[in-house]
């Protein structure tokens, strides 16, 4: 079992006194633009001598370098993030292998004033792990050890450049269940997946990354190595400043390694697929489902009609019969009272008893048919039929995005405002004359997080009036019910502008002296998080 440690002596910093926030930002803005540079030959030269494979840790595209177009290709990958939304200007990657490095590359750059951009499996849609201009990347990727499970505890310790499914199969083999599970699971790594806090499939069932992780390693903007113990799940002896890094996106350090409590493997899984034809109607389902499937439940998704019909044209062939019965005619409501366009439910159980879980789910089926809750829907019969029901699901982001340019918003929302946030949203770009926009909603309905997609068919390049007007839509729809600009994909570059509007001043003062006191150059992420 690998022990992460005891929490570093901070005994020797003092805390910085309380000051106007209008002053903190512009010392901040000004410290920064004053002081942070891009990285010389020279500095490229100290970090090929301290990295203990230069050839393939240090990837160098500069101008003064003989970089190969192979090189510049591959450096071009990194700066740009997977929505092409964000790109930055860097000409240098490090790609460390040991926290002993990170600590090493962080301790310079401190020194020498150069900014840092951490970037994981780079599947952000927020801009947060894309360089804000010249800043080195420091990519995670060669970190991926997996250390151990403990047999007892179900703790996982690990690199933060694991790939999430790779942590999946591990845990799966050694009998527990990975608690996070997201669509880009075979490509993100587990550091900025806590660095995002990111929710998942199954937040509704385990709950956010602040409540399983137990241990870190995350090295400070002047290299301090800061460790937490891993081998128990409560410790109360002292401030638990592992809650300051998940959810901070690599601003105050970066996250190195992780210790994550896993459940044990459910023996029993159900998965169905359901068609509503109205919101109150997903309501009654998921009320229903509290009720008949109780500590069984783990997932409810709703996905929406037009995202449905992007799945179909564009997701490669996943659940295309499926899909195909379930968009019929038939499958939607002949009512002339029920003019809505059908949404679509996805219904997960995990448990440990096959007879008593799959009777739990018969008895939640027939009181939604008995119910009228429920127009259509598909139970899944096997291994295969499940994961073809989830593959429809996690298929909706790339479906979009193949149909043309995505705005990307991923929000909360009251449970009972879900969906006339879309159905808002839509009106306003009408009256807009944006005619020629699709509203795409999908989401893990149960806690209200809701993932809204305005598509441009067929167009693939942002337009920044256009974007501006459908942000302001969105977000005044989103804050007028008191909901949360971010829900799980973080705030990157994209949203830090509108802090100001949602934070109170007392709170956005506190971001902005604990970023000053871990971060004194403010070398770590620059340009992000904080307006």
């Amino acid at each position: 079992m690998i022990r992460l440690g005891r929490l570093c002596n901070y005994s020797n910093r003092r805390i910085l006194p309380l000051r106007p926030l209008s002053s903190i930002l512009r010392y901040a803005s000004n410290h920064q633009s004053r002081k942070l540079r891009g990285p010389t030959t020279q500095d490229v030269s100290y970090f090929r001598s301290i990295l203990s494979r230069p050839d393939r840790s240090v990837l160098d595209g500069s101008s003064s370098s003989t970089a190969s177009q192979d090189v510049t290709d591959e450096i071009a990958k990194y700066n740009v993030d997977w929505t092409k939304k964000y790109r930055g200007s860097s000409d240098l990657v490090l790609r460390p292998q040991t926290t002993s490095e990170v600590s090493s590359i962080l301790q310079y750059c401190h020194e020498n004033y150069i900014g840092i951009t951490p970037q994981g499996g780079n599947t952000g849609l927020c801009g947060g792990a894309t360089p804000y201009n010249t800043e080195i990347i420091l990519s995670m990727e060669d970190m991926d050890r997996i250390y151990c499970i403990d047999e007892y505890s179900g703790i996982l310790t690990c690199d933060a450049g694991c790939i999430l499914q790779n942590l999946h199969s591990y845990a799966e083999e050694n009998g527990f269940l990975f608690p996070l599970d997201i669509g880009s699971k075979g490509s993100c790594q587990i550091g900025g997946n806590v660095s995002t806090n990111a929710g998942g499939h199954h937040f509704f069932r385990f709950g956010s990354l602040h409540g399983t992780v137990v241990g870190m390693e995350v090295v400070l903007a002047n290299g301090r190595v800061l460790r937490s113990s891993a081998s128990v799940r409560k410790d109360n002896t002292g401030y638990d400043l592992k809650q300051l890094f998940i959810g901070a996106e690599g601003t105050l350090g970066i996250v190195t390694k992780v210790a994550i409590a896993c459940p044990a493997l459910p023996t029993s899984k159900n998965v169905v697929l359901l068609v509503c034809n109205s919101y109150d109607d997903v309501l009654s389902v998921l009320q229903t489902a509290k009720e008949e499937l109780g500590e069984i439940l783990s997932a409810i998704e709703l996905i929406d009609w037009n995202t449905m019909q992007f799945v179909q044209r564009f997701g490669n062939g996943f659940g295309s019969s499926l899909i195909s019965e379930l968009l019929t005619p038939k499958s939607i409501s002949s009512d002339p009272a029920k003019k809505q366009s059908p949404l679509y439910i996805l219904v997960e159980s995990q448990g440990c008893d096959q007879v008593s879980d799959s009777a739990k789910m018969d008895s939640f089926l027939t009181s939604l048919y008995e119910s009228s809750a429920i127009e259509n829907g598909v139970l899944a019969h096997d291994s295969k039929q499940m994961e073809e029901i989830w593959a429809i699901r996690e298929s909706c982001n790339p479906s979009v995005a193949s149909a043309g340019f995505v705005h990307k918003f991923d929000v909360s929302i009251p449970i009972e405002m879900y969906i006339e946030v879309s159905e808002e949203v839509e009106k306003h770009l009408q009256d807009e004359n944006l005619h020629d926009l699709s509203v795409c909603t999908w989401g893990h309905v149960a806690d209200g997080n809701a993932h809204i997609n305005i598509v441009s068919s067929g167009q693939f390049h942002k337009h920044d009036d256009t974007a501006e007007k459908i942000e302001n839509i969105v977000y005044s729809s989103v804050m007028k019910r008191k909901g949360s600009i971010s829900a799980e994909h973080g705030i990157g570059q994209s949203k830090r502008k509108y802090l100001k509007q949602i934070k109170d001043d007392g709170v956005l003062e506190l971001m902005s002296q604990i970023k000053m006191t871990f971060d004194p150059h403010l070398i770590l992420n620059p340009g992000k998080y904080i307006p």
